[in-house]
This record gives structure tokens, sequence and C-alpha cells, in this order.
């Protein structure tokens, strides 16, 4: 092969060693990016969410409403807003219920999107053989923006919202 191809050749697999290297290097940007707002919905979760869900939760039960708070990781496989990081606040209307033998009950959830690095709030009003709607709030949050304040007006529109949905 002549010298000069052989210079051809070589300098476009440089090229294309670069990109590589360049798209590599931003995955891995992103990634950590994802990671780091992740871990900062954790710790809000932590520190606000969980706390003011489990004071209404208190509010709820002594009122003879049932209520579970979890929080979930990203599920891999999952489809739809379950599948996200989420913190979620659910309402029955037995004190009673058995919130593992079913996971369709009324709530509000604190999403974590974070390929938008956004906290949405799903919304769930419908009780099981009821009416009601089941969609994001308009609102969206980011982890900067989002106050205490903010996450008791969210829980308490939604506790309205669920409880006047007969």
């Amino acid at each position: 092969m002549k010298e000069e191809n052989i210079e051809r050749l070589n300098s476009l697999f440089s090229n294309l060693k670069t990109e590589e290297q360049k798209l590599q290097e931003s995955l891995a940007k992103k990634k950590s990016e994802e990671d780091m707002f992740i871990e900062g919905f954790r710790t809000l979760s932590k520190n606000l969410i969980e706390p003011k869900m489990q004071e209404f939760r208190r509010m709820l039960r002594e009122n003879g409403f049932g209520c579970k708070v979890t929080f979930n990781e990203e599920n891999k496989n999952g489809l739809g807003v379950n599948s996200q990081t989420n913190m979620k606040l659910q309402i029955s209307r037995n004190v009673e219920s058995n919130f593992y033998a079913n996971d369709k009950f009324p709530h509000i959830m604190f999403v974590a999107d974070k390929n938008l690095k956004r906290i949405g709030i799903h919304q769930d009003t419908i009780f099981q053989n009821g009416t009601g709607t089941a969609a994001f709030k308009e609102q969206k949050y980011t982890l900067e923006t989002i106050t205490e304040e903010n996450i008791e007006k969210e829980i308490l529109e939604s506790i309205e919202n669920i409880l006047m949905n007969r």
C-alpha cells in the first residue's frame, strides 16, 4: 500500500478513536449528572418529602383513612411513572387496608425525572371501582426550586382532590 494511503487510513482511524472517546466521555458525564440528580432527590425525599407525608399520614389515620408512604428506586425494566425513582403517599378509605395485597390506591407521588432533571407530581384520585383522574400536575420543580412549602401545598391539594372524589 502506498505510504500516503497508509497515512490517510491512520488519520481516519485516529479521528474515529477521538470521536468514540468524546462520545464515551459525554455519556459518562451525562450518567454522572443523572446520578447526582437522583442522589439529590433521595436526600430531598428523606429530609423533606417523607417527613411531610408522615405528618399528613398521621392526620389521615386519626380521621379513619389508611395510608402508606413508600420510596421506590428506578425500575430498569418497568414502564411508566412507577419505573422512575419516586416518593409516594397512598390513601385508602379504610384505616385497616392491606396496601401490600393491592397497589391500586389513590396517591400523590413525587417523581424524579433524571433525563430532564425535574421533579414531577403525579396525582391519582381513583379509588377502587371508582371514577377520578390520574395524571401529572402541570407544575414541575427542580432540586433548587422545590421547598418545604411547595411540598406541603402539593400534598394538601392532592389529598383534597382525592378525598373529595367520592
